[in-house]
C-alpha cells in the first residue's frame, strides 16, 4: 500500500544499532534527531490535516500533499481523509492521557460511551458507532513528515483494542503528536473551550489555527487550500470569527489587510483566558 516501509514501535529502546550485528539496544536519540521529532502543534492544527468541515462522503487519498502553517516540516497522509469530527475525538482521547515527557508510548483504557458523550453530547449506539469508525480512521491513517533531511511516519492512533461485549477501547495514542498537541500553553483548557464552540466546523478549525500557529498572515486567498474548505471565503471566515467572539477571547486571530493575522506565539509562558 505504501511506496516505503512503516516502521513500528517507539523510538527508545527498541532495535539494534545498524551495522552493530550484536542486537545492542539504542540508547537515546541524536540531538539533531530530537529536534526533528519535536514537531510543532501547527503542522497538525492549523493545516487540512483535519479539514476544517465535516465531510460526508470520505475520499481516501495515498501520499496527499498536506497544507500547513509549518515552514520547516512538509507532511504526506496516506488514509481516509480527516475532518473536524475525527480531530475531536482525537482531542477528547488525548485529554485522558498524562502528560508526555518521551517518545515512549503508553495506552489508556477508554469507555466508548462517555467519549461518545463528550464529543456528541449523546451517548447512543449510533453515535458510539460515529465514534468508533472515526478512531479506526485515526488509527489507519499514515502520515509521512519531512525536514529537508529526516523522515517519519506515524499514526494519530498507533494501536487501539476494542471490547465490544464491555464497550472499553485501549487506544496508544503517537507519543510525537501527543507531546505536539500538549506543547500549547494549557492544551485541557483548547480542549474544553473547544468543545464548548457551536459545532461549525470552520470556527472550531479556525480556533485551533489561533491557538496552535505562531505568528503568521494567512491570506485569504490561501485559506481554502489550507483549511480544506473551499468555502473558507473572506465573508464566511468573518462570519466565523464574529460567533468566536461570542464564546472565546480573540486576541490572537484579527483579520488584516492581508489576510488572517495571528498575533503571537500560543506556546510562549502564561495563559489561555
Amino acid at each position: 500500500m505504501f511506496d516505503d516501509d512503516i516502521l513500528d514501535g517507539g523510538w527508545m529502546g527498541r532495535g539494534g544499532v545498524a551495522g552493530s550485528g550484536t542486537g545492542s539496544v539504542i540508547q537515546a536519540l541524536t540531538q539533531q534527531e530530537h529536534a526533528f521529532l519535536s514537531l510543532p502543534p501547527e503542522l497538525f492544527f492549523a493545516s487540512e490535516l483535519f479539514q476544517g468541515r465535516y465531510v460526508r462522503r470520505r475520499e481516501t487519498v495515498r501520499n496527499y500533499p498536506i497544507q500547513s502553517t509549518c515552514a520547516d516540516r512538509s507532511l504526506l497522509y496516506t488514509g481516509v481523509r480527516l475532518d473536524q469530527f475525527d480531530q475531536d475525538v482525537f482531542l477528547a482521547c488525548a485529554r485522558r492521557f498524562p502528560r508526555q515527557d518521551s517518545s515512549a508510548p503508553h495506552a489508556q483504557k477508554l469507555d466508548i460511551r462517555s467519549l461518545t458523550r463528550e464529543v456528541l453530547r449523546s451517548g447512543g449506539r449510533v453515535d458510539r458507532k460515529r465514534v468508533v469508525e472515526s478512531l479506526r480512521r485515526l488509527e489507519s491513517g499514515r502520515i509521512k513528515i519531512r525536514d529537508g533531511r529526516f523522515t517519519c511516519y506515524l499514526q494519530p492512533i498507533q494501536k487501539a483494542l476494542f471490547d465490544d461485549e464491555a464497550g472499553l477501547c485501549l487506544i496508544e495514542l503517537n507519543p510525537e503528536m501527543l507531546r505536539s498537541l500538549q506543547k500549547l500553553v494549557n492544551h485541557q483548557a483548547f480542549i474544553r473551550e473547544r468543545f464548548q464552540l457551536t459545532k461549525v466546523s470552520i470556527d472550531r478549525w479556525l480556533h485551533g489555527v489561533m491557538h496552535s500557529s505562531s505568528r503568521i498572515c494567512i491570506p485569504f486567498g490561501g485559506l481554502p487550500a489550507l483549511s480544506g474548505n473551499a468555502n473558507a471565503l473572506p465573508v464566511q471566515v468573518g462570519k466565523s470569527l464574529d460567533r468566536l467572539r461570542a464564546s472565546v477571547r480573540l486576541d490572537r486571530l484579527s483579520v488584516g489587510e492581508g489576510g488572517l493575522e495571528i498575533s503571537r506565539s500560543s506556546r510562549a509562558s502564561g495563559g489561555m483566558r
